[in-house]
Protein backbone atom coordinates (compact mmCIF):
# COMPACT_ATOMS: atom_id res chain seq x y z
CA UNK A 1 0.00 0.00 0.00
CA UNK A 2 1.03 3.63 -0.45
CA UNK A 3 2.28 5.90 2.30
CA UNK A 4 0.46 9.15 3.09
CA UNK A 5 0.80 11.62 0.24
CA UNK A 6 2.43 14.85 1.43
CA UNK A 7 1.53 16.70 -1.77
CA UNK A 8 -0.52 19.78 -0.89
CA UNK A 9 -2.84 18.99 -3.79
CA UNK A 10 -3.67 15.55 -2.38
CA UNK A 11 -7.27 15.16 -1.16
CA UNK A 12 -8.02 15.28 2.54
CA UNK A 13 -10.44 12.32 2.42
CA UNK A 14 -10.68 9.42 0.00
CA UNK A 15 -14.24 8.07 0.00
CA UNK A 16 -14.04 4.41 -1.00
CA UNK A 17 -17.46 3.21 -2.19
CA UNK A 18 -18.04 -0.51 -2.76
CA UNK A 19 -20.89 -1.17 -5.19
CA UNK A 20 -22.57 -4.46 -5.91
CA UNK A 21 -25.98 -4.20 -7.62
CA UNK A 22 -26.90 -0.98 -5.78
CA UNK A 23 -28.58 0.75 -8.73
CA UNK A 24 -31.69 1.80 -6.78
CA UNK A 25 -29.64 3.87 -4.31
CA UNK A 26 -27.49 5.82 -6.76
CA UNK A 27 -29.99 8.62 -7.49
CA UNK A 28 -29.78 9.71 -3.84
CA UNK A 29 -26.18 8.74 -3.18
CA UNK A 30 -24.40 10.86 -5.78
CA UNK A 31 -26.16 14.15 -4.89
CA UNK A 32 -25.44 13.53 -1.18
CA UNK A 33 -21.72 13.19 -1.93
CA UNK A 34 -21.73 16.29 -4.13
CA UNK A 35 -23.39 18.23 -1.31
CA UNK A 36 -20.51 17.61 1.10
CA UNK A 37 -19.15 20.88 2.49
CA UNK A 38 -15.60 19.74 1.69
CA UNK A 39 -16.43 18.20 -1.68
CA UNK A 40 -13.46 19.99 -3.24
CA UNK A 41 -11.12 18.27 -0.75
CA UNK A 42 -12.24 14.68 -1.28
CA UNK A 43 -11.73 12.04 -3.93
CA UNK A 44 -14.33 9.38 -4.65
CA UNK A 45 -13.11 5.90 -5.57
CA UNK A 46 -16.07 3.85 -6.73
CA UNK A 47 -15.16 0.16 -6.60
CA UNK A 48 -17.49 -2.15 -8.50
CA UNK A 49 -17.60 -5.86 -7.64
CA UNK A 50 -18.85 -6.84 -11.12
CA UNK A 51 -22.46 -5.71 -10.72
CA UNK A 52 -25.03 -7.08 -13.16
CA UNK A 53 -27.94 -4.67 -12.57
CA UNK A 54 -26.64 -1.83 -14.75
CA UNK A 55 -25.19 0.09 -11.79
CA UNK A 56 -21.59 -0.43 -12.93
CA UNK A 57 -22.25 1.45 -16.17
CA UNK A 58 -23.99 4.27 -14.28
CA UNK A 59 -21.12 4.54 -11.80
CA UNK A 60 -18.48 4.57 -14.53
CA UNK A 61 -20.30 7.29 -16.44
CA UNK A 62 -20.84 9.36 -13.29
CA UNK A 63 -17.24 9.14 -12.13
CA UNK A 64 -15.98 10.28 -15.55
CA UNK A 65 -17.96 13.51 -15.10
CA UNK A 66 -16.49 14.22 -11.65
CA UNK A 67 -13.13 16.00 -11.36
CA UNK A 68 -12.42 13.92 -8.24
CA UNK A 69 -14.01 10.63 -9.32
CA UNK A 70 -12.33 7.29 -10.05
CA UNK A 71 -14.12 4.16 -11.27
CA UNK A 72 -12.38 0.92 -10.31
CA UNK A 73 -13.83 -2.39 -11.59
CA UNK A 74 -12.44 -5.35 -9.64
CA UNK A 75 -13.08 -8.02 -12.27
CA UNK A 76 -14.74 -10.22 -9.64
CA UNK A 77 -16.66 -10.06 -6.41
CA UNK A 78 -14.38 -9.74 -3.39
CA UNK A 79 -16.99 -8.71 -0.83
CA UNK A 80 -17.01 -5.45 1.08
CA UNK A 81 -13.57 -5.79 2.70
CA UNK A 82 -11.88 -6.91 -0.50
CA UNK A 83 -13.42 -4.04 -2.44
CA UNK A 84 -12.34 -1.56 0.24
CA UNK A 85 -8.76 -2.85 0.16
CA UNK A 86 -8.55 -2.45 -3.61
CA UNK A 87 -9.86 1.10 -3.41
CA UNK A 88 -7.47 1.95 -0.57
CA UNK A 89 -4.48 0.85 -2.66
CA UNK A 90 -4.96 3.74 -5.09
CA UNK A 91 -6.26 6.28 -2.56
CA UNK A 92 -4.28 9.49 -1.96
CA UNK A 93 -6.20 11.03 0.94
CA UNK A 94 -4.95 11.45 4.48
CA UNK A 95 -8.14 9.69 5.61
CA UNK A 96 -10.22 6.87 4.15
CA UNK A 97 -14.00 6.62 4.50
CA UNK A 98 -15.47 3.23 3.57
CA UNK A 99 -19.15 3.05 2.56
CA UNK A 100 -21.76 1.37 0.36
CA UNK A 101 -24.05 3.39 -1.96
CA UNK A 102 -27.13 2.78 0.23
CA UNK A 103 -26.35 5.86 2.34
CA UNK A 104 -26.98 9.60 2.34
CA UNK A 105 -24.34 11.41 4.42
CA UNK A 106 -25.43 14.76 5.81
CA UNK A 107 -23.65 17.68 4.11
CA UNK A 108 -21.23 18.31 6.99
CA UNK A 109 -20.50 14.63 7.70
CA UNK A 110 -17.05 14.37 6.16
CA UNK A 111 -16.04 17.82 7.39
CA UNK A 112 -16.93 16.91 10.99
CA UNK A 113 -15.13 13.57 10.81
CA UNK A 114 -11.98 15.16 9.42
CA UNK A 115 -12.13 18.14 11.81
CA UNK A 116 -12.43 15.95 14.92
CA UNK A 117 -9.76 13.56 13.66
CA UNK A 118 -7.31 16.40 13.02
CA UNK A 119 -8.06 18.18 16.30
CA UNK A 120 -7.69 15.06 18.47
CA UNK A 121 -5.19 13.16 16.31
CA UNK A 122 -7.68 10.31 16.01
CA UNK A 123 -6.72 7.32 13.89
CA UNK A 124 -10.22 5.85 13.65
CA UNK A 125 -13.65 7.47 13.92
CA UNK A 126 -17.24 6.65 13.03
CA UNK A 127 -20.40 8.64 12.35
CA UNK A 128 -23.83 8.19 13.89
CA UNK A 129 -26.05 6.06 11.63
CA UNK A 130 -29.59 7.32 11.07
CA UNK A 131 -32.56 5.67 9.36
CA UNK A 132 -32.59 6.29 5.62
CA UNK A 133 -35.76 8.42 5.59
CA UNK A 134 -35.67 9.98 9.07
CA UNK A 135 -33.34 11.30 11.77
CA UNK A 136 -34.04 8.38 14.09
CA UNK A 137 -30.77 6.89 15.30
CA UNK A 138 -30.28 3.44 13.79
CA UNK A 139 -26.86 2.55 15.16
CA UNK A 140 -24.25 4.11 17.42
CA UNK A 141 -21.74 1.30 17.43
CA UNK A 142 -21.24 -1.08 20.34
CA UNK A 143 -19.99 -0.53 23.86
CA UNK A 144 -18.34 -3.91 24.30
CA UNK A 145 -18.98 -7.63 24.10
CA UNK A 146 -21.02 -10.10 26.11
CA UNK A 147 -20.32 -13.54 27.61
CA UNK A 148 -20.53 -15.06 24.12
CA UNK A 149 -18.21 -12.52 22.49
CA UNK A 150 -21.12 -10.80 20.72
CA UNK A 151 -21.23 -7.02 20.52
CA UNK A 152 -23.45 -5.09 22.93
CA UNK A 153 -25.18 -1.94 21.70
CA UNK A 154 -24.77 1.06 24.00
CA UNK A 155 -27.56 3.46 25.00
CA UNK A 156 -28.04 6.00 22.23
CA UNK A 157 -26.14 9.22 22.96
CA UNK A 158 -28.17 11.82 24.84
CA UNK A 159 -25.68 14.62 24.19
CA UNK A 160 -25.24 15.04 20.42
CA UNK A 161 -22.02 17.02 20.78
CA UNK A 162 -20.25 14.54 23.06
CA UNK A 163 -17.66 12.09 21.72
CA UNK A 164 -18.13 8.53 22.90
CA UNK A 165 -15.48 5.82 22.73
CA UNK A 166 -16.60 2.35 21.76
CA UNK A 167 -15.02 -1.03 21.15
CA UNK A 168 -16.47 -1.94 17.78
CA UNK A 169 -17.77 0.12 14.90
CA UNK A 170 -20.60 -2.36 14.56
CA UNK A 171 -22.78 -1.77 11.48
CA UNK A 172 -21.22 1.66 11.01
CA UNK A 173 -18.80 3.00 8.45
CA UNK A 174 -15.09 3.39 9.10
CA UNK A 175 -13.27 6.70 8.88
CA UNK A 176 -9.59 5.89 9.34
CA UNK A 177 -6.16 7.39 8.68
CA UNK A 178 -4.70 5.82 5.58
CA UNK A 179 -1.28 5.16 7.10
CA UNK A 180 -2.89 3.44 10.10
CA UNK A 181 -5.11 1.34 7.82
CA UNK A 182 -1.95 0.25 6.00
CA UNK A 183 -0.25 -0.60 9.28
CA UNK A 184 -3.11 -2.98 10.11
CA UNK A 185 -3.02 -4.41 6.54
CA UNK A 186 -6.61 -3.32 5.94
CA UNK A 187 -9.69 -5.51 6.11
CA UNK A 188 -9.36 -9.27 6.34
CA UNK A 189 -10.55 -10.43 2.92
CA UNK A 190 -11.32 -13.93 4.15
CA UNK A 191 -14.41 -12.47 5.85
CA UNK A 192 -16.07 -11.62 2.52
CA UNK A 193 -19.29 -10.46 4.22
CA UNK A 194 -20.18 -9.29 7.76
CA UNK A 195 -18.09 -8.50 10.85
CA UNK A 196 -15.21 -6.89 8.91
CA UNK A 197 -15.70 -3.71 10.94
CA UNK A 198 -15.77 -5.63 14.22
CA UNK A 199 -12.45 -7.30 13.42
CA UNK A 200 -10.82 -4.04 12.31
CA UNK A 201 -12.12 -2.24 15.42
CA UNK A 202 -10.66 -4.89 17.71
CA UNK A 203 -7.31 -4.66 15.96
CA UNK A 204 -7.42 -0.87 16.29
CA UNK A 205 -7.65 -1.20 20.08
CA UNK A 206 -4.93 -3.85 20.16
CA UNK A 207 -2.63 -1.46 18.28
CA UNK A 208 -3.01 1.10 21.09
CA UNK A 209 -5.49 3.37 19.33
CA UNK A 210 -9.21 3.98 19.87
CA UNK A 211 -12.46 3.88 17.89
CA UNK A 212 -14.30 7.13 18.53
CA UNK A 213 -17.89 7.96 17.71
CA UNK A 214 -18.46 11.50 16.35
CA UNK A 215 -22.19 12.17 16.94
CA UNK A 216 -22.23 15.42 14.94
CA UNK A 217 -21.16 13.43 11.85
CA UNK A 218 -24.27 11.65 10.62
CA UNK A 219 -25.16 9.26 7.80
CA UNK A 220 -28.58 8.06 6.68
CA UNK A 221 -28.41 4.33 5.95
CA UNK A 222 -30.90 1.90 4.46
CA UNK A 223 -31.77 -0.89 6.89
CA UNK A 224 -34.59 -3.40 6.49
CA UNK A 225 -35.91 -2.98 10.04
CA UNK A 226 -39.19 -4.66 9.12
CA UNK A 227 -37.26 -7.86 8.40
CA UNK A 228 -35.43 -8.28 11.71
CA UNK A 229 -36.88 -11.78 12.04
CA UNK A 230 -35.80 -12.75 8.55
CA UNK A 231 -32.41 -14.20 7.76
CA UNK A 232 -30.81 -16.55 5.29
CA UNK A 233 -28.59 -19.60 5.47
CA UNK A 234 -25.72 -17.73 3.76
CA UNK A 235 -26.01 -14.79 6.15
CA UNK A 236 -25.84 -17.01 9.22
CA UNK A 237 -22.91 -18.92 7.73
CA UNK A 238 -20.85 -15.76 7.25
CA UNK A 239 -21.94 -14.08 10.48
CA UNK A 240 -21.18 -17.15 12.61
CA UNK A 241 -17.95 -18.07 10.86
CA UNK A 242 -16.60 -14.52 10.93
CA UNK A 243 -17.39 -14.05 14.60
CA UNK A 244 -15.34 -17.16 15.35
CA UNK A 245 -12.50 -15.88 13.15
CA UNK A 246 -12.55 -12.54 14.97
CA UNK A 247 -12.29 -14.20 18.39
CA UNK A 248 -9.60 -16.64 17.31
CA UNK A 249 -7.47 -13.98 15.63
CA UNK A 250 -7.63 -11.27 18.26
CA UNK A 251 -7.97 -13.03 21.63
CA UNK A 252 -4.62 -13.52 23.32
CA UNK A 253 -5.47 -16.11 25.99
CA UNK A 254 -7.81 -14.84 28.69
CA UNK A 255 -10.62 -14.22 26.18
CA UNK A 256 -10.16 -17.39 24.13
CA UNK A 257 -12.85 -19.25 26.17
CA UNK A 258 -15.35 -16.95 24.44
CA UNK A 259 -14.79 -19.16 21.39
CA UNK A 260 -16.39 -22.07 23.24
CA UNK A 261 -19.28 -20.05 24.65
CA UNK A 262 -19.96 -18.71 21.15
CA UNK A 263 -19.92 -22.24 19.68
CA UNK A 264 -22.48 -23.22 22.32
CA UNK A 265 -24.60 -20.21 21.38
CA UNK A 266 -24.64 -20.81 17.63
CA UNK A 267 -25.30 -24.53 18.15
CA UNK A 268 -28.34 -23.69 20.27
CA UNK A 269 -29.50 -21.03 17.81
CA UNK A 270 -29.11 -23.44 14.88
CA UNK A 271 -31.37 -26.04 16.49
CA UNK A 272 -33.91 -23.46 17.71
CA UNK A 273 -33.99 -21.71 14.32
CA UNK A 274 -34.48 -25.00 12.48
CA UNK A 275 -37.40 -25.87 14.75
CA UNK A 276 -39.07 -22.43 14.64
CA UNK A 277 -38.70 -22.13 10.85
CA UNK A 278 -39.26 -25.84 10.17
CA UNK A 279 -36.06 -25.88 8.11
CA UNK A 280 -33.62 -28.68 9.12
CA UNK A 281 -31.04 -27.44 6.57
CA UNK A 282 -30.48 -24.42 8.81
CA UNK A 283 -28.44 -26.55 11.24
CA UNK A 284 -25.58 -27.45 8.87
CA UNK A 285 -25.52 -24.02 7.18
CA UNK A 286 -25.40 -22.04 10.44
CA UNK A 287 -23.35 -24.41 12.60
CA UNK A 288 -21.45 -27.27 10.95
CA UNK A 289 -20.37 -25.43 7.80
CA UNK A 290 -19.03 -22.37 9.69
CA UNK A 291 -17.11 -24.67 12.03
CA UNK A 292 -15.60 -26.66 9.14
CA UNK A 293 -14.70 -23.48 7.30
CA UNK A 294 -12.91 -22.07 10.34
CA UNK A 295 -10.88 -25.28 10.48
CA UNK A 296 -10.04 -24.87 6.79
CA UNK A 297 -8.77 -21.35 7.58
CA UNK A 298 -6.68 -22.42 10.59
CA UNK A 299 -3.39 -21.49 8.89
CA UNK A 300 -4.78 -18.06 8.03
CA UNK A 301 -5.78 -17.58 11.68
CA UNK A 302 -2.31 -18.56 12.91
CA UNK A 303 -0.63 -16.24 10.40
CA UNK A 304 -2.90 -13.38 11.46
CA UNK A 305 -2.18 -14.01 15.16
CA UNK A 306 1.55 -13.79 14.47
CA UNK A 307 1.12 -10.56 12.52
CA UNK A 308 -1.02 -8.97 15.25
CA UNK A 309 1.81 -9.69 17.71
CA UNK A 310 4.03 -7.27 15.76
CA UNK A 311 1.88 -4.26 16.72
CA UNK A 312 -0.04 -5.46 19.79
CA UNK A 313 0.11 -2.96 22.65
CA UNK A 314 -2.87 -4.18 24.66
CA UNK A 315 -3.63 -7.65 25.94
CA UNK A 316 -6.81 -9.51 26.81
CA UNK A 317 -6.83 -8.25 30.40
CA UNK A 318 -6.94 -4.61 29.23
CA UNK A 319 -9.66 -5.38 26.67
CA UNK A 320 -11.74 -7.33 29.21
CA UNK A 321 -11.48 -4.61 31.89
CA UNK A 322 -12.72 -1.96 29.49
CA UNK A 323 -15.23 -3.79 27.33
CA UNK A 324 -16.46 -7.07 28.81
CA UNK A 325 -20.18 -6.89 29.71
CA UNK A 326 -21.66 -9.64 31.84
CA UNK A 327 -24.90 -9.78 29.88
CA UNK A 328 -26.51 -11.34 26.80
CA UNK A 329 -26.56 -8.98 23.83
CA UNK A 330 -28.88 -11.13 21.67
CA UNK A 331 -31.72 -11.41 24.19
CA UNK A 332 -33.89 -8.96 22.23
CA UNK A 333 -33.49 -10.99 19.04
CA UNK A 334 -34.48 -14.18 20.84
CA UNK A 335 -37.61 -12.60 22.32
CA UNK A 336 -38.70 -11.34 18.89
CA UNK A 337 -38.14 -14.76 17.35
CA UNK A 338 -40.19 -16.48 20.06
CA UNK A 339 -43.00 -13.93 19.69
CA UNK A 340 -43.08 -13.58 15.90
CA UNK A 341 -41.25 -16.63 14.61
CA UNK A 342 -38.42 -16.52 12.10
CA UNK A 343 -38.18 -16.78 8.33
CA UNK A 344 -35.05 -18.40 6.91
CA UNK A 345 -34.42 -17.93 3.21
CA UNK A 346 -32.61 -20.62 1.29
CA UNK A 347 -29.48 -19.14 -0.29
CA UNK A 348 -26.29 -20.66 -1.55
CA UNK A 349 -23.01 -20.19 0.29
CA UNK A 350 -20.29 -19.11 -2.18
CA UNK A 351 -17.36 -21.48 -2.37
CA UNK A 352 -15.01 -18.70 -3.47
CA UNK A 353 -14.70 -15.02 -2.71
CA UNK A 354 -15.42 -14.05 -6.30
CA UNK A 355 -19.05 -15.13 -6.14
CA UNK A 356 -22.29 -13.52 -5.02
CA UNK A 357 -22.23 -10.69 -2.47
CA UNK A 358 -24.71 -8.13 -1.19
CA UNK A 359 -24.80 -4.63 0.29
CA UNK A 360 -24.16 -4.36 3.99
Amino acid sequence: MNSVDTNESAPLVSVVVVNYNCKRWLDNFFPALRAQTIFDRIEVILVDNTSNDGSAEICEREMKSWPNGIFLPTGGNYGFGGGCNRGAKIARGKYLFFVNPDIRPKPNCLEELARHADASELKTACPIILDYDSDNVQNAGSSGFDIFGCVVAPPLPEQPGKNLEQLFASATFFFIRRDFFEKLCGFDEEFFLYSEEMDLSWRTWLAGESVTLIPCAQVHHQFASNQQNRTSEAKRFYANRNQLLTLLKNSQGLLLPLVFTYITLIGTEAVAGAILARKPSFIPSSFFKPMLNVWRLRHHVLTQRQFIKTYRQRGDWWIARHFFRFQFGHWGDIKRSLQKGIVIDKSSIPAKKRQTSAPR
